[in-house]
């Protein structure tokens, strides 16, 4: 059956199937009970082990399904370079920091001129540690950026 689609076409769907798989096993994590936990965030699931194990079976079918088209179509699996992943978040992460200085906060209200002294160094400080793990996760830091950075972590 491989010779049903055409290249966009089995691109098109090796790329939903793909997307669909990464969220089925996120679920299934997540219902095996891996929980988050930042400073700022908790993620955890709200499910009865009733509910918990009727997903487990609506994502095994789906995967069963997923893994049937993925032979009758002779679908190819991809690595994603987790390292570009990185980068990319922690690219978009730094510009959304720009946006957070003190002057920028102006936009929701007046701003007390003490936060720009307590704010606008700290923004500095993750924006260029945001930067460097983006260059660093694509394997590609300069030495100059490397030695100016101070690796204390202050609380």
């Amino acid at each position: 059956m491989s010779d049903l689609l055409n290249t966009p076409q089995r691109n098109s769907l090796t790329n939903v199937l793909r997307a669909m798989e990464e969220r089925l096993r996120q679920a299934e994590a997540w219902l095996n009970g891996v929980e988050e936990t930042g400073l700022l965030y908790h993620r955890s699931l709200h499910l009865s082990s009733e509910q918990r194990e009727l997903a487990r079976q609506f994502i095994a079918m789906a995967l069963k399904e997923i893994n049937e088209l993925w032979r009758e179509f002779d679908l190819k699996s991809a690595e994603d370079d987790l390292g570009a992943t990185i980068g990319a978040g922690m690219s978009l992460i730094w510009a959304d920091l720009y946006d957070t200085y003190s002057k920028k906060l102006e936009r929701f209200g007046e701003v007390d001129p003490r936060v720009a002294r307590v704010l606008d160094p700290r923004l500095d400080r993750l924006i260029e540690l945001a930067q460097l793990l983006a260059s660093l996760a694509r394997s590609n830091p300069s030495d100059e950026q490397l030695d100016h950075i101070n690796p204390e972590v202050t609380d």
